[in-house]
């Protein structure tokens, strides 16, 4: 399996020759270019420019069905219900006895039974910027009850993008001791398998 972060928290997920791009983002206001890729299929967390460009995503038109299970969890943008933000969509991708996981813009807490069904994935994607999302001292607790293998933050400022007002992902990682476990990349792209040791991938953007 082949992870891209493209930025903000937008990925591609690519395995088995078929691509998901998970949301696409319309942000030239935070300093992003605008995206353009090329994917099998799209999905979105919630209907807001930095998470539903589906028009920066080139779908392939292939006949062939995808290949994943995908599943949701439809939770909060913030703590009132959605009274403020709006839903989010969870998204949970199966497949070849991999589980990934994909927290848009979590801002509720989960209830025991949604932590459940996401415990012991193989990747998580998690917010580790605030702004519109958990902070980094709410997230970093709930990536630990979900027990993931490799954790990789999202939606954080960096390279001056993303906006003014969200954390730097070291505001997630630092609260990793021992910091052994996290791993700054040189590259967008993490390749996983059943061999990947235990670890926080912050993948470098490169677009």
């Amino acid at each position: 399996m082949k992870i891209q972060w493209l930025g903000h928290s937008c990925f591609k997920i690519s395995h088995d020759g078929y691509s998901v791009v998970i949301d696409p983002y319309d942000l030239t206001n935070a300093h992003y270019p605008p995206l353009s890729v090329d994917a099998d299929a799209v999905l979105v967390s919630h209907e807001h420019r930095g998470h539903n460009y589906r028009e920066g995503v080139h779908l392939s038109g292939t006949s062939r069905p995808c290949p994943y299970e995908v599943s949701v969890i439809d939770c909060f943008h913030d703590t009132s219900w959605g009274t403020l933000r709006g839903k989010n969509k969870i998204h949970i991708l199966d497949w070849d006895g991999y589980k990934l996981v994909h927290m848009g813009d979590l801002g509720s807490m989960l209830t025991d039974n949604e932590k459940a069904e996401l415990f012991g994935a193989d990747v998580l994607m998690i917010a580790a910027g605030g702004f519109r999302a958990m902070p980094s001292d709410k997230t970093k607790p709930l990536a630990d009850e979900i027990f993931a293998n490799v954790v990789i933050p999202m939606h954080y400022a960096h390279d001056g993008c993303g906006s003014r007002r969200m954390e730097r992902v070291e505001a997630f990682t630092d609260q990793y001791m021992p910091l052994d476990l996290v791993h700054f990349y040189d590259t967008d792209t993490i390749t996983i398998d059943h061999n990947t040791p235990q670890q926080v991938a912050v993948l470098k953007y490169m677009r």
